[in-house]
């Protein structure tokens, strides 16, 4: 067979007769000018010959009227289609289809609706007040900063470090009872022209609302510090009748152990003007001057009948009513109660449970065991109590203050990650000992840590009553040091209030454990979807050997067995090696002596909650 191809820059002739090419010859196809054809009988050809055929005679002149042409499409008429539209047949198959339609859908909304009402609810996330967001920062005023020289502490020298406290995000601020007018005697109207004037107060108040900040007054309204039992804070004299020794009733009794542990005589509030001064200074605060919270020790009333002093709960429950309508004229306002470690086990109502400052640790020993910080929490649960809402290193009204073989940097993250609110005295962020030391320290200046400029004889008396030593621990100090957070408890303490601002911290659920064994206690804190986290205590004061232990059979399988490393306290106490991150939580080597370590883990497919009642009705199992 030959194939051949004739051009010519010539039109193709459209009347070119297709007979006149060679005999068993066909048009194959046709580009342009060029008509490529293909004859029968013939050998395959090369691509060449394919390219550029030939033919044996001359010019041939070709037709293509009669070229294939491709059939076009032709629609329904309008009489057709309306033959189909009529058509019964046709009518039932429409029919049936917008029948099953609407029922799809009806199946839909009802599934829909089902699935709503059936479907396990996400807990929401109610909206925290203003004294759950963050830390309570208390502040003495006197011993904070001095800004005129004069030897004491004052307002302006507290607004002078403002830069310090947004750094380290305190915005909830209790102020201590030195700012009253300590002359005679106090009474919690009037304040303390060394400090600030009630003028600049107002100013100040408005100052930190503005700026989404919080003060809390305290206001020892239940007590007196006159040991004769005769002055007081109300009307500038006498009370009715003379407080008694209230150890004359008993070592053991109510009232004995409030005035031994505060050194404070217990006010009666069976007395009516006892309860109308209260009741006055608590609306004065709250509502004329717009303060935003109030902490008042442990009201008493005296039981003629026993001779011996209980709870006034009438008095609670009215205060809190005084709250209630103060709050529909202003904004939500706080009562707390601050009450001594060695009155907590007369405390039986759950009424005010939540308004009380709970100690972190058990005062009642001071060598501390896992086992036992498991029993303290578990002792509100076994007393129908949700876990406290504030937490407090110690009461610094009182003589008591704890004394355990826990490290400082243990106790702050248990008060800082523990749900509820932290109550941090000012310099405890720097690990200072209010006993020894009650200056902040600010610099290595000395005699005062940057305290005050005052170089008078008095002020130098003053300062020699402390045992300042500036040059081993101040702010500056601990915030030079090189970003190692293990090395600066400020720098800790930085992290934590960072790290509680996590959901879970905020709103997260708690689980605990303790291991008995190796004297280990840890908790969880984690909410749906968000990361969570495992926070574990090492409670052994001395170092033998190294722990091997499983978090994941420690934690009763609530955690991942992959988890990511968080911190470390002290350093080295967890091996990692060339700076890993992802952990293996069954097989784990930790340091056998006092330390903290603190692992996270990605968000479950399984809702935390839900994880942990399964594993506990498999422990119960």
């Amino acid at each position: 067979m030959t194939v051949d191809i004739h051009s010519s820059t010539a039109a193709v002739p459209e009347a070119a007769n297709e007979n006149s090419l060679n005999e068993h010859c066909q048009v194959k196809s046709k580009v342009g000018h060029v008509a490529k054809f293909q004859c029968e009988n013939e050998d395959q050809i090369s691509n060449d010959d394919e390219l550029y055929p030939k033919s044996s005679s001359g010019i041939f002149q070709i037709s293509f009227q009669q070229f294939k042409q491709i059939p076009e499409f032709i629609p329904l008429t309008k009489a057709e289609l309306k033959s189909f539209i009529n058509n019964p047949y046709w009518r039932k198959i429409r029919l049936l289809i917008g029948i099953f339609y609407v029922f799809f859908i009806i199946l839909l909304l009802l599934g829909s609706i089902m699935l709503i009402i059936f479907s396990t609810k996400c807990s929401s996330k109610s909206p925290l007040k203003w004294y759950e967001k963050d830390l309570i920062y208390e502040v003495d005023l006197q011993m904070f900063s001095d800004s005129d020289a004069d030897g004491q502490g004052d307002l302006n020298g507290f607004l002078s470090k403002f830069d310090y406290l947004q750094k380290y995000s305190l915005k909830t601020f209790l102020f201590r009872p030195t700012i009253f007018q300590q002359k005679n005697h106090l009474d919690f109207l009037k304040l303390n022209s060394n400090i600030l004037n009630q003028t600049f107060f107002d100013s100040f108040i408005k100052l930190i609302h503005r700026k989404d900040m919080n003060v809390i007054l305290d206001l020892p309204l239940s007590s007196t510090n006159d040991l004769n039992g005769t002055f007081w804070y109300g009307f500038n004299q006498s009370l009715p009748m003379q407080i008694n020794n209230p150890c004359n009733q008993g070592e053991e009794s109510l009232g004995c152990r409030y005035w031994k542990s505060s050194e404070r005589l217990p006010l009666d509030f069976n007395e009516k003007q006892v309860k109308e001064q209260a009741e006055n200074r608590i609306r004065y605060w709250l509502l004329s001057k717009n303060v935003d919270g109030i902490r008042i020790d442990l009201p008493l009333q005296f039981n003629q009948q026993t001779n011996l002093y209980e709870i006034s709960s009438e008095t609670i429950s009215q205060w809190n009513l005084i709250k209630y309508q103060i709050e529909k004229q202003t904004k939500t306002k706080l009562i707390l109660f601050d009450i001594p470690f060695d009155l907590l086990d007369f405390i039986k109502q759950n009424d005010f449970h939540n308004e009380i400052i709970y100690p972190i640790l058990d005062k009642s020993s001071s060598i501390i065991k896992a086992k036992q910080i498991d029993e303290q929490i578990d002792s509100f649960h076994s007393n129908h109590r949700s876990l406290p809402k504030f937490w407090k290193f110690g009461s610094l009204r009182l003589k008591e203050q704890i004394q355990t073989n826990l490290s400082k940097e243990i106790q702050l993250t248990m008060t800082m990650l523990f749900p509820g609110t932290p109550i941090i005295l000012y310099g405890e962020e720097l690990s200072l000992d209010y006993n020894r030391n009650r200056l902040m320290l600010w610099t290595s200046d000395l005699p005062s840590g940057g305290f005050s400029s005052c170089l008078t004889d008095d002020c130098q008396r003053l300062f020699h009553l402390y045992e300042i030593n500036p040059l081993k621990t101040n702010v500056k100090r601990q915030e030079a040091t090189d970003g190692n957070v293990e090395e600066s408890f400020l720098k800790y303490f930085s992290y934590l209030t960072k790290l509680r601002q996590e959901n879970s911290f905020r709103y997260g659920l708690f689980e605990k454990g303790f291991s008995e064994k190796f004297n280990l206690f840890w908790f969880i804190r984690e909410l749906s979807g968000q990361r969570g986290y495992l926070i574990l205590f090492n409670l052994n004061k001395k170092e033998e050997k190294l722990i091997h232990l499983s978090l994941y059979e420690l934690t009763n399988r609530l955690i991942p067995l992959s988890i990511s490393y968080e911190y470390q306290w002290p350093k080295n106490s967890f091996s990692l090696y060339q700076n890993q991150t992802h952990i293996n939580s069954d097989n784990l080597f930790i340091s056998s002596k006092q330390s903290i370590f603190i692992f996270s883990w990605k968000v479950k497919l399984i809702k935390p909650e839900t994880l942990f009642q399964k594993a506990k009705l498999y422990l119960v199992d």
